[in-house]
């Protein structure tokens, strides 16, 4: 069982349940109405939860930037950083997630809203992920080179989603091809 998986509060619930919906119906265009009764929730929970629905989806993309950060954090400290990143990625939007990651990205990415909560969402992501990678790769945390890296790894998740979705990319296979392209020497351990 992933460390994450047993820690799932009624707004992860929600939010969950929101992604089932939006990709059972093949589209994020629904009312808070429809969504309300679809997940069986009411109008004002889902108002408790998510200010605007296309926060509805935010507390997914935190757990995964989350089970991202655990996986890199508890990896051997002598693994490649290539094979951390990679078993990273595989429990954010790999592995059980792959089938959900492959059928949401493309609603979000349609969605102009639901897309800018997604780039915050990365750029949190980036930040969240700054001292775990710089204490793996022995930097100091508020250094350049490790803002670099972590904004380098955010990017990468990025442009891979975005490849999956316009051109039909591997998503995974993507995120290595740009970690890959983007590190040269930049995610190299000092």
């Amino acid at each position: 069982m992933h460390p994450l998986a047993a820690v799932k509060p009624a707004r992860l619930r929600a939010a969950e349940a929101c992604c089932e919906l939006y990709i059972r119906r093949n589209t994020t265009d629904l009312t808070i109405a429809e969504i309300s009764s679809e997940i069986g929730i009411s109008q004002r929970s889902f108002y408790r939860y998510f200010a605007i629905k296309a926060e509805s989806i935010g507390p997914v993309f935190d757990w995964t930037t989350a089970a991202f950060d655990a996986a890199v954090e508890s990896a051997d400290q002598d693994a490649d950083i290539r094979d951390v990143l990679q078993d990273g990625w595989r429990a954010m939007l790999g592995g059980d997630n792959a089938d959900r990651t492959r059928r949401l990205f493309p609603l979000v990415f349609a969605d102009a809203e639901m897309w800018s909560l997604f780039l915050r969402k990365v750029h949190d992501g980036e930040r969240a992920l700054t001292p775990i990678l710089s204490a793996r790769l022995g930097l100091d945390a508020e250094s350049p080179r490790a803002r670099a890296a972590s904004a380098a790894v955010a990017s990468a998740t990025r442009i891979a989603l975005e490849q999956m979705v316009t051109a039909g990319a591997d998503a995974e296979a993507a995120f290595i091809s740009l970690i890959d392209a983007f590190s040269g020497d930049l995610l190299r351990s000092r």
